[in-house]
C-alpha cells in the first residue's frame, strides 16, 4: 500500500469514527495527515529534481571522470 493510499485509508477510517463529541479532534488529525501528505509530495518532487536533473548529473559525471594528477 502506497503512502498516499495509507493516508487516504486513515482519513476515511477517522471520518467513520467521527462523532459530535470528537469532531474537533478528528478534524485536527485529518488536517495534520493531509498537511503531511502535501509535504511528503513536495519533498519527493524536490528530491527527484535534485537526483535526476541533467545539470547535476552532468556535473557529477564530470567530477567522477576528471583525471587526477
Amino acid at each position: 500500500m502506497s503512502e498516499q493510499d495509507q493516508a487516504t485509508w486513515a482519513v476515511q477510517a477517522l471520518q467513520k469514527l467521527q462523532t459530535t463529541d470528537n469532531a474537533a479532534t478528528i478534524t485536527g488529525i485529518i488536517s495534520v495527515i493531509e498537511a503531511q501528505q502535501t509535504e511528503i509530495e513536495s519533498l519527493r518532487g524536490s528530491m527527484e529534481g535534485q537526483l535526476w536533473s541533467p545539470t547535476s548529473w552532468q556535473r557529477d559525471r564530470e567530477q567522477t571522470t576528471k583525471p587526477t594528477n
